[in-house]
């Protein structure tokens, strides 16, 4: 036996409430236009490309600068794939 499914006209929002929010719903939605964004988080993933584009950014603009810092050592004579120093070898001591 098939039943018909029923569209929802009342928003469906409980939140911290014991009874749903009952305002009219978006078009085919089960919230409100004012719980919409809330259920969905709407927002968020715009907000987090944009935290990760500065952060990207953050991280070009240190490269750029430590690859400026190296360029500006090696035309001083620095040579950065020489070891400066000499292994220290462990001494025993008796």
């Amino acid at each position: 036996m098939k039943t018909k499914a029923t569209a929802v006209t009342e928003c469906q929002y409980l939140g911290t409430a014991l009874k749903p929010c009952g305002c009219a719903t978006l078009a085919g939605k089960s919230y409100c236009a004012e719980h919409y964004g809330l259920v969905y988080q709407l927002g968020t993933a715009r907000a987090r490309r944009k935290k990760d584009e500065r952060v990207a950014a953050t991280i070009w603009d240190i490269e750029s600068e430590f690859n400026a810092a190296v360029e500006e050592l090696e035309q001083e004579g620095y040579d950065i794939a020489e070891e400066r120093w000499e292994p220290v070898e462990a001494v025993e001591e008796d």
